[in-house]
């Protein structure tokens, strides 16, 4: 499902109660390191996980307690 990050914000701010301010500012430093990306004002693009960002979440989403690696050469 496709929606701006304003949704995704909004949402979670209703849901779990964490401040519209600590959300915006973690959406800007998740964009700085290149895991998510969202649009411009003016042209409302959806947000999205990068490649880089489904990376990081894959390894959060392996066994609990363990996260493996692995490198291709």
């Amino acid at each position: 499902m496709q929606r701006s990050l304003t949704s995704i914000v909004r949402e979670l701010n209703e849901s779990h109660g964490v401040p519209l301010s600590t959300l915006k500012l973690n959406a800007r430093i998740l964009r700085e390191f290149n895991l998510i990306s969202y649009g411009e004002r003016c042209r409302g693009v959806n947000a999205e996980v990068l490649p880089l960002g489904r990376f990081v979440l894959k390894l959060f989403e392996e066994e609990q307690g363990k996260v493996t690696v692995r490198y291709e050469d």
